[in-house]
């Protein structure tokens, strides 16, 4: 069989290192329509496409009970192992929104940081997601005295403590703040802050 021939429910691609990009096998991230990132894989396995979905266990308190339930570590998100000639057919697949991209192409993830994820995921350790958040991100307080204050990180400087800038009438001060209270601000309020005559 010729390596053009390989279909997706055989599980026989290979990765020829010569090869168009196209038709070299590579992980990319697709994003999920809301809760149905289990969906997606369950689907996404039945075509035969290699997929992954990072679970942790998550314990959920009922008023009479106690239960351990699998949740997505980051929400919104499946991982697929694929050439990229076969992007539309994991297009295809109910649940799937769109490919993640990075400046108008599909963005590929390298093999060691699925990895690594997958190691992290089987390990003993105590994992939890959190915000990806950067200087220049615009972020809202979600606990404490200053929740639902919206901001511009300014500076990072360590693993806890960042330092955001809040717009006052013609002024502007900053608070150093954890992060485990930031939370990135939704689309809606990031369109109406910079729609403001002030502006962030």
């Amino acid at each position: 069989m010729s390596k053009d021939n390989y279909s997706l429910e055989e599980k026989e691609f290979r990765l020829y290192p010569d090869d168009n990009p196209r038709d070299s096998l590579r992980w990319y991230a697709v994003y999920t329509r809301p809760r149905h990132e289990k969906k997606v894989l369950s689907n996404l396995q039945k075509k035969s496409i290699e997929s992954y979905l990072p679970l942790i266990k998550q314990c959920h308190q009922w008023s009479d009970r106690k239960k351990w339930i699998e949740e997505p570590l980051i929400r919104g998100y499946v991982f697929v192992n694929i050439p990229l000639k076969y992007s539309l057919y994991v297009l295809e697949t109910y649940g799937i929104v769109r490919f993640v991209t990075f400046k108008r192409e599909y963005a590929s993830i390298p093999n060691f940081q699925i990895e690594a994820l997958k190691r992290t995921i089987e390990s003993e350790y105590t994992i939890k997601a959190r915000p990806y958040l950067k200087i220049g991100q615009i972020v809202e307080v979600v606990e404490g005295s200053l929740k639902g204050i919206i901001g511009r990180i300014q500076r990072i400087e360590n693993d806890n403590k960042f330092v955001i800038s809040l717009d006052a009438i013609q002024s502007a001060f900053s608070v150093q703040i954890n992060p485990s209270l930031l939370r990135p601000a939704s689309e809606k309020k990031r369109k109406k802050i910079l729609s403001l005559p002030l502006g962030l």
